[in-house]
């Protein structure tokens, strides 16, 4: 769990990265349209056994995304890779990978508080799926900014789309070095799924053992 000033600090981090981008002025209109409360009270996932089920575990875990992002990139440049991204491109794509789970807006939320009492004691499920136009979170997202009018580069595009990886099954034939002469011509999805897996995991462990 957070407390108040802790999702306040992260609400002002993450504007903060947000108002850095050329787009800025663009995605802070987004979100203070579309998602005013939900952006500050949106858990990352349904359970806490998962990850971050708590008021603003979005914006934690967005961040945290980014943080390891960032590190991870410099350890695989470090290496001898070859980053073929921006910075910018590496913060969009991070900050925006799990945008769809924030629903279309503060009346269509992706997430809405589990009212089931068997549910949360049997299950552990704080959360359940809001009834709203089934969508996968991150095709919602981008759908979302094509709908705002907020250009992005093929490579931010499959660094949001391939953010699961191969947990996704529809993900494969990008990940796969089947097609010829190799799939993906841009390392930026491969770091941010590592991102994502690296702090989903630390975000696990943080809510067994504190």
């Amino acid at each position: 769990m957070l407390e108040a000033t802790e999702i306040v600090e992260r609400y002002e981090r993450f504007m903060e990265l947000i108002f850095a981008d050329e787009r800025g002025d663009a995605l802070v209109a987004m979100y203070e349209k579309r998602w005013p409360v939900q952006l500050v009270e949106a858990p990352a996932s349904d359970r806490p056994h998962f990850h971050n089920a708590f008021p603003g575990g979005y914006l934690d875990h967005i961040l945290l995304v980014y943080d390891c992002s960032v590190k991870i990139s410099k350890m695989y440049f470090d290496m001898g890779g070859k980053l073929d991204f921006t910075p910018q491109e590496l913060r969009f794509a991070a900050l925006h990978h799990d945008l769809g789970k924030l629903g279309n807006n503060d009346e269509e939320p992706y997430y809405v508080e589990q009212d089931s009492d068997w549910h949360r004691k049997k299950l552990g499920q704080m959360y359940k799926h809001n009834e709203i136009q089934y969508m996968d979170a991150a095709e919602r997202g981008l759908s979302i900014l094509a709908e705002e009018g907020i250009p992005i580069t093929q490579k931010e595009w499959m660094g949001i789309r391939l953010a699961d990886g191969m947990y996704k099954e529809a993900n494969s034939p990008y990940y796969k070095n089947s097609m010829y002469p190799y799939p993906m011509r841009t390392q930026l999805p491969w770091i941010i799924h590592h991102a994502d897996y690296t702090a989903t995991v630390f975000e696990r462990e943080r809510a067994k053992f504190g």
